[in-house]
This record gives structure tokens, sequence and C-alpha cells, in this order.
């Protein structure tokens, strides 16, 4: 099947793939054309609020504007949801007094649960006026059940109830796109606004849909019904009229639409019925699921006797529906996601109808707990649940089989290290600086990014609902001994309402400091530009004349600002540097003051420049590992999850993931030497593999196609932001073109932010079967893991039964943000396939280091999770043809021919793995046995020092090894004292890093790197030169030039000066203090290795061991130093009490 991107929006009939977003997109164009053929000519008009799971639909709008602007479709979007659903009241009275352009404007108003909340004034307002007769409004409501993306749990059905606005619930994309039409046809005949209730099931999932604009004729009602006035909107009309013609007629005649266009529908109509369910939405199409889990269909539904309803609107309840619904029935079981709406409804409909029915809900007829409102409902939960009162009509043996299996899923597959991926800001994050503040200081975290650093130890805690950041602690400063707090806020927050709360600060003269940080972006949706965002100038006047009392602009860019920008009186330009030390000064001054910290968003640099808005910067930093001490201060400076650990034969280092970078050079604020920046006309080199290339061209034969039944389900496991959501669209794309039907479900959350995504995908046999997309117990066939951490969330693990599910997962360990603050946090990934495999078994997993294999063949870490999908392709766990997968991939239009060549690379892998492997094979030797690495540890002394020096080491050693002999307990002690020793002995004084600079080694690795006429930049902290910082009073490092080599070529050749009266740098403090590590580490081990037993063994290793955690230069190393003599002192009193 041949496909365009366009066809989403300009067919008028077929079947293509859409995402709920999308089919927001489509609604107001085919709503348009409709009009057209009815010889009206009608525009739309669309605004709110972005915010999770609407965050994608404006973006889905901008897009594909132009198509909308063709069907005078205007997008405004709102400063926020109030202000926007009092815009759309405007559009509905655009024909009033005659001065209309149109025959009638509709409109969609969209907004996040919360938003709904605070719109709550507005859309009474709105739904009690009406709306056109050829107008009409949708109002989207954004509703996260779970919490996954919000600061509460929420529900908006009851707010629109409040406000009397009828809704739908649809249960995925399909419902979507009809529901939408028949809301518009609704809202011009019943003058209501129409709610469409939108989850992520719903609105962030993707599926094959039918196209066809006449695929369904809405049928109007009688008009005898309708008052002679009729029921739009009109002027001069008082509050009493309103109300009266809401509550009487607008609402009776929205139910009378429902019941002529029959909405609600009966699904299974059993000739015998006992048992009633009905449903509603996502819940309708986990109920339809739970009764699949357990083998029940339509067909043996009629025979067990069992009845399912299907409502479409929710709210208000059409009643004939209930009435013929439940005749004959004994027990009728409501299955609704969090509180009880229909059930409340179906109560009071059937009183005073059918007494003796019984109403299962969200209580069981002995009124203990049954369906929670809390959280969310799963099918294999609901299936468990509905067989207690089938199994009292049809006990059956064969049902009871799967009730066990799912239970057994339940019991056996979680996350048995209980460790999770979770959201930390992204790398080069401006929250990663502008979130510090002073030591002993508080802040209170906001609506925004800045909310994620209450997990980054950083006094950062507490919230408020969005627009509300610092009136908290207007009345908590009243009754509290704190002084002064920091209030976070981000920009997007400041135009939407947050000013407000700024003047009230100001009003009540609290003491207190505002940070807005103004990054240019709506960073926690997706990215977006901001509407109505004021210059750096102006909110500083605005602030200003709000009644702030000083402000400061903090900036990664200072020079960028010149005399002429017209800033406050009371502002003065920082660098980012002076944060602390500004903050310092204004917790002292007794009013409201306020930092705007200025630097734009780092995912939206990204864009930006790969879009060639903005230039790529001439600098890139890297690290000199033989320098690293790996002691972590690079990650506490810069918080950058860009910073990685590399494990090499003398511990743990740190590297810079280059392909994740994002420029924003804070890492080389680390107190250490090993840093150093590539300035100039420098790019990264790829390292293509042209062999391996080469055989990928050649042609190869597609494996047999796993057999899809019902439905075939693939779990798409991964870190966000590295195209884990692409590779489900592509995946679903593909199958459409295959001919087949297909859905996409993104959990996604706040995986922009290094989260865990989960994407659900299910392939059906054509497009006509599509339904549940959800991945529920035991319903994974293909669990792809693009990161192993993420492939154990106990989301993705419950789905996963051993008798069907293969997986593939990357077995390249990547680090959580944890590590960025943890020099020594690592995760247990031995105990993470070991979990998959006790769940899946090891004949049904394949491990492989994609990410290895993608960076070393074809110059990319990203194209990883394509090329496991062109492996796990050709081993024959992907139902969709070769082709249609590459056609789908130019679709995408995103790095196609990269893509491909991923994808048939994972094809080739199969044949080509030996090739593979010893490509990505480290060619330096690893060691392994004590001997080896006994000897290489001398040798490198010798080079350190010298050859007397290097006998030292040996004497240390080899006395080490004859005191563990004595006692005949392994070599533990002995490998301790090897490693640390030698780590004392060869600490990196001014000789050290010099030689390790000087050597061609270095100069090597960084060619191997780097492409381009670039010059290399040394970051160093002579004694003598350096400057300290205002704050802390620890030295800072200089910025060096390529010049400086050939210090380090003088410096080096003196090494023999080490540790004589002769030694300019022995006079240190550091050196002396490195010098007397290395004497007293070699009394301490001569005197614990006299006395060594097996029962003081295991404390002997541990103090022999305790140098590894003497790591960092200057007062990092000093810091450390200070925590490991403690902890000595503790063991050797241990060691000493021990016999």
């Amino acid at each position: 099947m041949e496909i365009k991107l366009e066809d989403k929006y300009t067919l008028q009939k077929g079947v293509r793939f859409l995402t709920g977003s999308q089919a927001l997109v489509r609604i107001p164009i085919v709503q348009n054309r409709k009009d057209k053929k009815n010889n009206l000519n009608t525009a739309c008009y669309i605004t709110g609020y972005r915010g999770s799971p609407l965050g994608a639909y404006d973006q889905q709008i901008l897009k594909n504007i132009d198509y909308l602007k063709d069907h005078n479709v205007y997008f405004q979007p709102g400063i926020n949801e109030e202000l926007a659903a009092t815009s759309l009241w405007g559009t509905q009275q655009s024909n009033l007094r005659g001065e209309g352009k149109f025959d009638g404007v509709f409109g969609i108003w969209y907004g996040k649960g919360p938003g709904v909340d605070r719109a709550g004034d507005a859309l009474k307002h709105v739904n009690l006026a009406g709306t056109s007769k050829y107008g009409g409004v949708l109002a989207l409501m954004g509703d996260d059940h779970i919490c996954e993306s919000s600061t509460t749990s929420h529900q908006s059905e009851f707010a629109m109830m409040d406000a009397m606005i009828p809704f739908f619930n649809p249960s995925g994309v399909q419902e979507i796109l009809d529901y939408g039409l028949y809301g518009f046809h609704l809202s011009r005949v019943s003058g209501c606004w129409i709610g469409i209730k939108c989850v992520h099931d719903n609105v962030s999932s993707g599926a094959t849909v039918d196209l066809d604009e006449n695929r369904f004729a809405i049928k109007d009602i009688d008009r005898e019904i309708f008052p002679k006035e009729g029921l739009n909107i009109r002027l001069y009309d008082t509050a009493q009229a309103k109300e009266h013609r809401l509550h009487y007629k607008k609402i009776e005649v929205v139910k009378a639409f429902c019941k002529k266009n029959k909405l609600n529908k009966i699904i299974y109509n059993s000739s015998n019925p006992k048992i009633g369910i009905i449903s509603t939405g996502k819940s309708y199409l986990d109920t339809k699921l739970a009764l699949e889990k357990i083998g029940i269909d339509e067909r043996s539904a009629d025979h067990i006797g069992i009845k399912f309803l299907k409502i479409a609107m929710p709210w208000p309840l059409e009643e004939s529906i209930i009435e013929e619904f439940s005749r004959d029935l004994k027990t009728i079981i409501v299955v609704e996601e969090k509180r009880s709406l229909i059930e409340t409804q179906t109560k009071e409909i059937l009183f005073n109808i059918n007494n003796n029915i019984k109403i299962i809900g969200k209580l069981d007829e002995n009124n203990n707990n049954f369906f929670l409102s809390s959280g969310s409902l799963d099918p294999g939960d609901i299936a468990i649940k509905l067989y207690q009162y089938i199994k009292q009509i049809y006990p059956s043996e064969e049902i009871q089989k799967k009730i066990d299996n799912i239970n057994n899923l339940i019991e056996k597959n979680y996350n048995l290290l209980n460790i999770k991926r979770t959201p930390y800001f992204c790398s080069g994050c401006p929250h990663n600086t502008s979130t510090k503040i002073p030591e002993n200081s508080r802040a209170i975290t906001g609506i925004s990014c800045a909310y994620l650093v209450q997990s980054m130890e950083r006094n950062n805690e507490g919230f408020t609902q969005m627009g509300s950041e610092g009136a908290s602690w207007v009345g908590e400063s009243v009754f509290s001994s704190t002084d002064h707090i920091f209030q976070n806020m981000g920009d997007g927050t400041y135009i939407h309402s947050g000013i407000l709360s700024i003047r009230h600060a100001v009003a009540a003269k609290t003491k207190m400091t505002f940070k807005i940080l103004y990054n240019d972006a709506v960073a926690l949706t997706g990215g977006q530009a901001l509407d109505g965002l004021p210059t750096v100038a102006q909110m500083s006047r605005q602030l200003e004349a709000e009644g702030v009392k000083e402000i400061a602009i903090i900036t990664d860019e200072p020079d960028k600002y010149n005399s002429n920008e017209n800033f406050s009186k009371n502002s003065k330009v920082y660098d980012r540097r002076d944060l602390i030390n500004v903050q310092i000064n204004f917790s002292k001054i007794n009013d409201t003051t306020a930092i705007i910290y200025d630097q734009t968003c780092a995912a939206e640099k990204r864009r930006r420049r790969k879009k060639g808005i903005l230039p790529e910067p001439n600098k890139k930093i890297f690290i000199n590992e033989e320098v690293c001490e790996g002691c972590g201060d690079c990650g506490i400076q810069s918080n950058c999850v860009s910073i990685v650990p590399v494990e090499t034969e003398y511990g743990r280092k740190r590297q810079i993931d280059q392909s994740n970078c994002n420029k924003d050079y804070t890492c080389v604020d680390g107190f250490c030497p090993s840093f150093i920046s590539v300035e100039g006309d420098v790019s990264l080199k790829k390292n293509y593999n042209k062999d391996l290339l080469d055989k990928i061209s050649s042609s190869i034969s597609d494996p047999e196609f796993p057999e899809i039944k019902k439905s075939y389900g693939i779990m798409i496991a991964g870190i966000g932001g590295t195209g884990v959501v692409t590779i489900g669209a592509i995946l679903a794309t593909a199958a459409q073109i295959d001919g087949k039907g297909s859905g996409v479900l993104d959990m996604t959350g706040l995986a922009q932010k290094g989260g865990s995504v989960k994407s659900f995908l299910r392939i059906f046999n054509s497009p006509k079967e599509v339904s549940t997309i959800r991945l529920s117990y035991g319903d994974t066939n293909l669990l792809l893991g693009f990161d192993l951490l993420v492939a154990n969330d106990d989301d993705v693990l419950k789905t996963l039964d051993k008798e069907i599910t293969k997986s593939i997962i990357n077995s390249d360990e990547v680090m959580t943000g944890e590590f960025a603050r943890d020099k020594n946090f690592s995760l247990p990934f031995d105990e993470m396939k070991e979990n998959l495999i006790r769940l899946i078994g090891k004949d049904n997993l394949i491990f492989m280091p994609s990410n290895t294999i993608t960076t070393k063949i074809l110059g990319d870490s990203i194209l990883s999770n394509m090329y496991m999908v062109g492996y796990a392709y050709q081993s024959g766990l992907i139902p969709i043809n070769a082709d249609s997968i590459e056609q789908a991939i130019k679709l995408n239009g995103a790095s196609e021919e990269e893509n491909i060549n991923a994808f048939r690379l994972g094809r080739h892998s199969l044949k080509l793995k030996k090739e593979v492997l010893n490509t990505i094979s480290e060619k330096k030797k690893v060691l392994t046995n004590f001997e080896e690495k006994y000897d290489d540890r001398y040798n490198y002394l010798i080079k350190y020092q010298n050859e007397k020096y290097a006998k030292k080491y040996r004497y240390l050693v080899d006395f080490a090894k004859i005191s563990e002999e004595k006692i005949g307990n392994g070599n533990k002690f002995s490998t301790a004292v090897l490693n640390n020793y030698f780590k004392l002995m060869s600490y990196k004084d001014e000789y050290e890093i010099s030689r390790l600079y000087s050597d061609i080694e270095f100069i090597d690795k960084v060619k191997k790197k780097f492409d381009g006429n670039y010059k290399i930049n040394f970051y160093l902290s002579p004694p003598i030169f350096n400057k300290k910082d205002k704050v802390t009073g620890n030295p800072l490092k200089i910025k060096f030039g390529q010049w400086f080599i050939n210090i380090f070529k003088i410096i080096s050749k003196l090494k023999f000066l080490r540790g004589t009266l002769f030694d300019p740098f022995g006079y240190l403090q550091e050196r002396k203090n490195e010098r007397r590590l290395v004497k007293d580490y070699k009394n301490t081990v001569l005197e614990i290795g006299k006395k060594l037993t097996l029962n003081n063994y295991d404390i002997a290793v541990d103090i022999a061991s305790l140098p590894d955690q003497i790591r960092g230069f200057g007062h990092v190393k000093e810091k450390n130093l200070r925590v490991a003599e403690e902890c000595k002192n503790n063991l050797m009193n241990a060691f000493n009490e021990s016999k």
C-alpha cells in the first residue's frame, strides 16, 4: 500500500494510521468539509493550554498548520486555560450582532485536568451562555489518572458535570474522530459545549482507523422538544433563563440525540441474560480484554448469560438504554476507572424500576471495596473480579485455569530489585545550575522541570498548583523561624498566572526570592514556544513595576547584553558562576527579590541545532581518562547525565557521552585537570566500518513470520529521548502499509527527561480487528528492551509469559541520573538479567550490546534501537514485511539512510555474528589474573618514577601475599594491596599529569574522537596563579591553550625532583599528604598483615581497600581523605578487637 504523510488530513476515505492527537487535528478539517457540502462558510478557532496527555496536541497543530489554514482553522494558544475558554465564548458571539465574517465559528478548547479546574468559572459561564447555530464547541479535558506527569491524579468528569457540560468518553482513536464530529453537531443543536475525555490510552495512542467521512450518518432529533426561541447563544439573556434552559431543555436534547443516534450500544446481548456489564472509554477496552483473557467473546457470552453495554456519553446518562439493558438481569457490574459516575446514575435510573437487581461497582453487594477509585484498572485484575460473579452462574474449569494463570503472573512477574529509571534533568539543562542554593538555605520547587529537583538532594522541596508558586510561603513565613526561602518558577508559569503570585508576595511584604527560569520554551511538555513571552528586559521592568525590590539577571552568556537592553533600574546582569553569591546577598534583603535565570532549554537548543536554526558550538569537551580520578566532582558541579562511567584497568573513570552532550560545559568546573576542550572547526569522527556496511547492502531472505492470532503484542521499553516512541510509530505505520491493523500506546510520563518509556504495540491481521492496545498480563509476544533497567519495570514484567514471550535486550549499561551525584553509584545489571531469565527463560532471551555495536559500526549509538528491530525481524519475531518497515522509515523522514542501514545491519547480524563481535571487541588486552596486574602496575611505577621506587611497591605486595598464604583464605587482601598501594604511590602530581598529557597516546585518543582543524585547551589550577571562589574560597581553574603541551613536556622531564628538597611542588600541603598516605598505608599493611587471621580477614580487606575512596584533586581529595581516615579509625578498632 502506498501512503503519504498528508493522507491523514487530505483523504476523505480509506484506512490510515493516526495518533489521538492527529485525530484531533483532523476533526476540524472534516467538519469544515462537511459544512461546505451543506453550503455553509464556517471557520474554526482552536485555543487552550497544553499539558499531558494533551502535551503533543499543539505540536501536531503547528506541524500541520497549512492544512488547517486551508480549511479556515485558526490556532491561538491561550496564555492560560481560563482565558482561552473565554476567548472561545467570544467566537460563539461573532454572528449575534450581524458582524460575522463567516456563517458560524466552531471551536476546540483543550486543557489538562488541573486546567479544567482552573477554568471552572469560565466553563460554567460559557456553557450557560451556549453556542451559536453554526458554531459549536468541543472541550478536550486531558486526564492523568495515575499521576504519571502531574502533581495529582485527576478526573475531570465531575468538573464538567458541575458546569453541566455533557461529555463523550472515547475508547480509542477511531472514537475520537467519530465523537468529535458527533460532538460538533450536538453542540450546535443543543447549545451546549460538548466535552471529550482524553487520557493516555486514547489521545496518546495510535491506531489504523477508517477515514471515510460518510461512515455514519448523524440523525437529527425531532424539533418538537425544542423551545420556539431555540437553544443557542443570544444577546440580553438573564442568568435565570440560562439556568432553566440548560437544566430542562438543553440536557433533554442531549439525551434525545444520544438515543436517536444509538451512541450507547449493547455489545453483547445474551438471549438468556443474568449478568450485565457496563463500561466506557478506556475501561471498556480493558473490560473487553479482560473477558477475552478468560475466553469470553460474544458467542460464549450469549451462552453464559452475559450482556455488555458500552457507554459513549457517561453524562448525562440516557435513561432508556439502561432500562432496556437491565431487563431480566440479576446483577449489573459497572467497570469504570476512578470515582463512580455511571454506577451512581444507573442506580438512580433503576431505583423505582427494578429493586431486585444488584449493582456492583466501587463496592460489592456487601459494601466491601471492589473496583478501587484510586490508581487505574488493569484487564487482568478486572478479569479476576468479573469471574467472582460469572462463576456463580457458570462455573468453568477452563476459565478457572485462565484465572489461575493470571494470578500466577501477578504473583511472579514483578521487579525483585525495586529500582526504576526516574526522570532527570536533560544533559546541559539550565536547572542543573539554576536550582543550586547556598548552604543552609531552602527552596520550593515549581510546576516546571524544577519539580524534578526534589529527588536530587539540593534542599529543594515542596510545590503548589501551577501559578501559585510562592503563595504558600506568604502564609508559612508568618509562623516560621526560617527567615527566607527561594521559590522556583518557570517562564511558562510566570506568563500563565505566576506573576499574580509575585504580586501577592510583594503586597504581603514577604521576604523571599523568586527564581524565574527564562529558558525560552515549555520544556516540560515538549519544548513548545511560549505565547506572550516578554524579553528578559521587559520581564525585569514588569517585576520592578510590581514592586520587587531588587532583580538579578543571571545568564550563561552575559556578553550578549549591551547597554541598550533597557533593563529595570533595580536590576544587574551576572555570570551564572555568581549565582550562589547573588543568592546569599538577596537572602539578606528584607523584602521580595527576584532572579531571572536566562539560559535556553538544552533540549530546545538541540532541536534548533538539528534544524539549523542555532549554530553548532565550535567547542567540545573531552576527558583524559588517564588523568581522571573518578572522584565525580564534575557530576556534582554539572549534575549532567552526559558524564558516564568508563571501566578501566585502574578503576572506574569518567567520559563524555558525545552523542548526548548538549554543550553546557559546566562539567569543566569540576576541580580536576582531566578536562580539555577541543575548539575550532571540530566535529565528532564517525567511525564507520565500511567492510560491514558493504556486506549489509546485499540481499537477505525473509524469515518465517510469527503467527498473529487475535493480535501480536510487542512491548517496547527504553529511555526517554532515545527514539523509543519513534520505533513504535514506525512499526505501526509499517503494519498499515502491509495491510494489517495496528495500535500503539505510548506511556511516556516525564520520560523525555531520561525516564522510562514504554510503548505498547499490537499488530492485528486486518484494520477491522483493531481493539484493545494496552498490554496486560501475559500479552507480550516480543519484548524489545532498548534499556535493561526499563525492561525490568513492573509495567513491562507483568506482560511477560514464558510460554509466548521472546525478548531481545540491549545489554549495554546505561546509568541513571543518580550517578551524577554519587561517585560510587552502580546498578545491579547482572541481577536485572537474571530477573528476566527467571521470568521467561534463558532460551527466550537474547542479550546484545547494541549501543556498542552501532557506535563502532555505524558511528552513532542513537541507531541502537533500529538495529535491534532489524535483529528481531530477522529472528522471525516481527510479523511485518521488511519492505514495509523500510518504507515506514522513509515516511518518518528522520535520518532515513542511517536508520535503514541500522535495520539492515540488525538483519545481517545473525549471519555476520562473528564479524560484528570482532569489530566491537576491545583491541586492548584485558588483564585478568593477579600476576598480569602485578607486572602491569610495577612497570607503570617505573615509568612514573624509577625502578627503585617500583621495588618498594613489590615489597609490600609480596608481604601481603605471604601473610595471606599463611592462613590460606584466597587473595582478596593481597589484591586490595596490589590495587590500592599502587593508587597511592602513583598519585597525580604536577609531574605525572604532565607526563600523561605529554604521552602520544593522549593525542592519538583525541584524533580518534574528533575531526577538523582544532586546538586543544587545558583547564588547570596552578597553585601560584589560581583565583578563589568568592563563596567557598576553593581554588578555580584557568584555561590554557595548546601551547601548554610544551610546558607539560618540560615538567614531565623533571620528575626526578619528586619528593626531594629541590621539588618546588613538594612543599604544597596536598603533596605532603600524598607522601604521608603512602608511608601510613605501608605501615598499616605491615601491622595488620602480621596479625591476619581468618576472623579478621574481611576487616583487613576493607582496611586495605580504603584508599580507593581517596579520589580527586585539591579540596575534593581533602574532603574524601577526611572521610576515609574516619572510616579507617573505626575499622582499625574493629580489627584490633577481633580475634
